[in-house]
């Protein structure tokens, strides 16, 4: 009976390849958008690298600051940690509101959290690619009562081959575990 959950286990992982406690969730979708300094950023460009996506807006009073604050945690741990190299890892954080949040927008926003690009985009783009995106990746956005923006409170992991492997809930994130699951990627094959 063991022997034949072995080979079950081999013929579902690969031989040479050990289970992983994060699952495969899906492909990442794809995106073409543009960075804070109108660079544009595709994702089939960031291949090989462990990615970190967020969904903020830079006019957000509610879960946005949260999200951008709870990163910049993720980041210094990694950087603590000797674990941040923009060569493997890089944060990108999606607008949700590409009408109002502009490369110049966003640029100031990254100044506002003082926030180090090299490693980390803040993305925009024409708002129906943006739509198309943030659809994509099952978010979701609609306008509140009080001119804010509703929306989910998720950050996505995704592995090199560009594999969704976890969905965090900003509110129930723990830097020090979004660091020990970056670490699990890096140290899996290319």
């Amino acid at each position: 009976m063991r022997m034949a959950l072995l080979v079950g286990v081999v013929a579902f992982f690969g031989a040479g390849q050990a289970p992983s406690r994060l699952a495969v969730i899906r492909e990442a979708p794809h995106f073409s958008l543009m960075d804070q300094a109108e660079k544009p950023v595709q994702l089939t460009a960031l291949k090989g690298k462990v990615l970190l996506v967020s969904f903020i807006f830079t006019t957000c009073n509610g879960s946005c600051p949260a999200t951008t604050h709870r990163m910049g945690a993720v980041q210094q741990e990694l950087k603590s940690r000797g674990l941040w190299k923009p060569e493997d890892v890089q944060f990108l954080s999606i607008t949700l509101d590409p009408e109002r949040d502009t490369p110049d927008a966003l640029q100031r926003y990254m100044k506002l959290y003082d926030l180090d690009p090299a490693g980390w985009s803040f993305l925009t783009g024409p708002p129906a690619t943006v739509t198309a995106t943030v659809t994509a990746w099952s978010m979701w956005v609609k306008a509140a009562a009080n001119g804010q923006l509703d929306h989910p409170s998720r950050i996505f992991l995704v592995d090199r081959q560009l594999r969704v492997r976890e969905i965090y809930n900003t509110e129930l994130l723990a830097p020090g575990n979004v660091c020990d699951d970056i670490a699990l990627l890096l140290h899996s094959p290319k």
